[in-house]
């Protein structure tokens, strides 16, 4: 495994609440070489604490999370450890003892940074069982979404299960026209039609992509630099 030479920035990312989890990952890997993945938590962050690195709550809980997509495999199975991922991977705190409701946004950017993560450090790529597909598609249903972002295009045949044939019937020029507009990249005055409401819905999925995809390229650039 390549591991970065710059210990400093590894450090410094490690104590920033911003840091995406891939690079939280890469910087262990910097500091402690890749046996981290079979130390307790405990050792981890008193290993860490005795070279300087005061590890973030948030972090700690993404770098956690991010060991179970590599090892457990239950990211892609139980919705629950799913819906904790979904949280840690945006830096947000999850409740382990409630329910969280993950934002779309928050799981489509989860998809792409497992999918790196586990791309890394297996060589392989995964598919997701039932629950976390069931649970995606509920959390589109529930934020008014017809067509499920590029992303979470494995949620969308669960996502029309939960129109009757009477909505599907009703809706169905108007999914089709979201995603012939949608397809083009050129989006028309977000208008409160209901093409444009669910443009909008897509477009604010898109822009948290965007910018987390910033964030992670800037953190990985630090590691190299």
């Amino acid at each position: 495994m390549k591991t970065s030479p710059n210990k400093a920035a590894a450090k410094e990312l490690l104590r920033d609440d911003a840091t995406c989890a891939f690079a939280c990952m890469r910087s262990m890997d910097t500091l402690l070489g890749d046996s981290w993945f079979l130390w307790e938590p405990e050792t981890l962050w008193l290993e860490l604490s005795r070279a300087g690195v005061a590890v973030s709550t948030g972090n700690r809980d993404q770098i956690m999370a991010g060991r179970g997509v590599v090892t457990t495999g239950r990211f892609y199975y139980d919705a629950l450890v799913f819906e904790k991922t979904c949280m840690s991977f945006n830096n947000d705190v999850p409740h382990y003892e409630a329910l969280d409701d993950a934002p779309v946004e928050y799981i489509a950017w989860t998809n792409e940074e497992a999918y790196r993560i586990h791309l890394f450090y297996t060589d392989q790529n995964q598919e997701y069982d039932r629950e976390p597909v069931e649970y995606t598609a509920v959390q589109l249903k529930r934020a008014g979404f017809l067509v499920a972002p590029s992303q979470l295009h494995w949620a969308q045949a669960r996502l029309d299960k939960y129109y009757t044939e009477l909505s599907k019937q009703q809706t169905h020029p108007l999914k089709k026209e979201v995603m012939e507009v949608w397809a083009t990249g050129k989006l028309p005055s977000l208008t409160e039609t209901p093409v444009g409401v669910q443009l909008a819905r897509m477009a604010a999925v898109k822009v948290h992509f965007e910018a987390k995809s910033a964030q992670l390229a800037q953190d990985l650039a630090k590691l190299e630099s």
